[in-house]
């Protein structure tokens, strides 16, 4: 008769066993790479060797994958050591034949050259963003010999559960240019190639640019230049990025750091030093994205410094922060009339705008909730336009506001004698509604041009008493928090689905406005970590990671196992 204990035992091997299967599903291959050289072939296995083998579903180069248990098949698994690994083998899958309006463009996925070609669904899980990265080599200066870390994309329509995850590691050093195909004397033609780390979609296009419009006119259309952002194309594949850093990367089309034209889950990511010569300078977005703990700092682009949404999709943000970003319009975002955007907990802080709407631009709509929009800065002079958020001409959407705070929000071009310009209007068919409870420090929402805060429970012309912009404990986001005396303290409203603020803390009953929620006196903190030190983190923002739980109880399992071998040796 088994004993309770062993029967326990015995249970919780079998449970982690399941668990491992339900994450990680049957058949399914794990390929270890065992070099940070970037080869073809030979003894070791690289990461474009194990990109080749999940591709070609059987072993190439020097990778051997368990297929005697777990056969390749679908969610196949490519494992990251701690290292450095530097891309180098360059060669690239887009090209333009013909010159000017009579360009070709010819796109042939090859995983052996340039980008990572991912043809099949895969998680590439590394050991963690801090000590696993993926780098173009930054020694390579040549065009044709530079490229994108991965490229998304299937060619196969009949493919289902085409799933890609990215986890635990740095992209950088990415890089895509364009090539000049030409004018017609009216026009100038390039091929553009969107995303600089990471593309997820065709990301190639021939576009076709008006010279003779600036850059302020291209931004106000949300645009390249009158057409030059990447054409959307429908891709069947999803994917899930989690601990992802993406840094430093660059694309001379749409994405500075990523282009995303399929369903795209972010969580704790940070998109920082990216640059894009047209839009999205962190990412250029045109599917349905939720972006949840992330980070988004120091982006470049002429429209939508951090993130650049087109098409017709929704994008939900939540617990999120962008600053330092800067653009022509839109230092932190800019949305087309047909996406909503969802933002909630979050911060828009110190972004820049070389013309309007320093932190928001939009001509769609956007829904915000508990948010903080503070001290971003534009240079635009008009007296209806809005640094903290402005809408542009030609739209049809509907911005909704609740429980938000805009402070020290400053345009003009004169850097000695900006004025505060929270909230405003370049432009006419976006209607703007109060849903009470915010506040703004001065007078720029509440205008006869300008009617955004107008419910009697709204705050105009009221100092909001915050403190800098600051990684608050126990947040992993940076925020603002309010000082003692602040009038945001208690003047919220309560809502249903936010009961945390932007770091994880319990709202009160009567909240505090914007993303930052002071602490209940006698209130127990949570044991949130910033990251960093040996702690641990935890995302109050975050999805359930059921992969680290079947590893972790796979490796509960073998531990128990190896007890009751070891006590029935003795």
């Amino acid at each position: 008769m088994k004993t309770f204990s062993e029967a326990l035992q015995h249970s919780l091997l079998s449970l982690a066993l399941m668990m491992a299967f339900a994450v990680s599903g049957a058949n399914a291959a794990t390929i270890t790479v065992n070099t940070t050289a970037d080869t073809l072939g030979g003894g070791s296995c690289s990461l474009r060797d194990a990109v080749l083998s999940v591709n070609a579903g059987s072993d190439q180069g020097g990778c051997v994958a368990d297929v005697s248990a777990n056969p390749y098949a679908t969610n196949d698994t490519i494992s990251l050591m701690a290292a450095t690994y530097t891309l180098s083998l360059g060669g690239l899958d887009e090209a333009a034949s013909g010159v000017a309006a009579s360009a070709v463009l010819s796109n042939v996925p090859d995983a052996s050259v340039g980008d990572l070609d991912l043809m099949k669904s895969v998680k590439i899980i590394g050991a963690g963003s801090a000590t696993t990265k993926i780098e173009w080599d930054p020694a390579q200066t040549d065009p044709t010999k530079t490229d994108r870390i991965f490229h998304i994309y299937t060619t196969n329509s009949a493919t289902t559960n085409d799933d890609v995850v990215i986890q635990g590691v740095t992209l950088s050093g990415g890089k895509t240019f364009q090539v000049d195909l030409g004018s017609d004397g009216t026009y100038n033609y390039y091929l553009r190639r969107a995303g600089g780390a990471l593309a997820l979609g065709p990301a190639a296009a021939i576009v076709k640019i008006d010279p003779t419009l600036t850059g302020s006119e291209n931004a106000n259309a949300g645009g390249s230049g009158g057409g030059g952002e990447s054409a959307a194309t429908a891709t069947a594949y999803t994917l899930s990025m989690s601990d992802v850093v993406i840094d430093g990367n660059s694309a001379q089309g749409d994405g500075g750091g990523a282009y995303i034209a399929a369903p795209t889950t972010i969580t704790n990511a940070v998109f920082s030093n990216n640059t894009s010569s047209t839009n999205g300078g962190g990412i250029y977005n045109e599917a349905n994205t939720t972006i949840t703990n992330s980070t988004f700092s120091g982006n470049t682009s002429e429209g939508g410094g951090g993130l650049f949404a087109t098409g017709s999709n929704t994008v939900t943000i939540k617990g999120s922060t962008f600053s330092g970003n800067t653009a022509v319009g839109g230092g932190a975002m800019t949305s087309r009339s047909g996406v909503t955007i969802n933002l909630v907990n979050s911060t828009i802080s110190g972004n820049t705008g070389s013309d309007v709407g320093a932190g928001l631009y939009t001509n769609g709509a956007m829904n915000l909730n508990f948010v903080t929009i503070a001290k971003n800065i534009c240079n635009a002079d008009s007296p209806n336009a809005g640094s903290g958020i402005n809408t542009f001409p030609s739209g049809s959407g509907t911005i909704t506001l609740k429980n938000v705070l805009l402070q020290g929000n400053l345009a003009g071009s004169d850097p000695l004698n900006k004025t505060l310009a929270n909230c405003g209007k370049t432009g006419s068919g976006v209607t703007v509604t109060s849903q009470g409870h915010n506040l703004s420090s001065d007078t720029s929402c509440n205008t006869t041009s300008v009617l955004w805060l107008h419910d009697t429970s709204d705050q105009n012309n009221v100092d909001p008493k915050i403190g800098a912009l600051a990684l608050n404990s126990p947040g992993t986001t940076e925020t603002h928090a309010l000082l003692a005396g602040s009038p945001a303290l208690g003047a919220g409203l309560a809502g249903t689905g936010v009961t945390v603020d932007q770091r994880g803390i319990a709202r009160d009953a009567t909240p505090d406005i914007g993303a930052y929620e002071v602490p209940t006196p006698g209130s127990i903190v949570p044991p949130f970590s910033s990251g960093g030190g040996g702690g641990c983190t935890m995302n109050p923002n975050a999805q359930f990671d059921g992969g680290l739980l079947a590893m972790l109880a796979a490796a509960m399992g073998g531990l128990m196992l190896r007890r009751r071998r070891s006590a029935v040796r003795k």
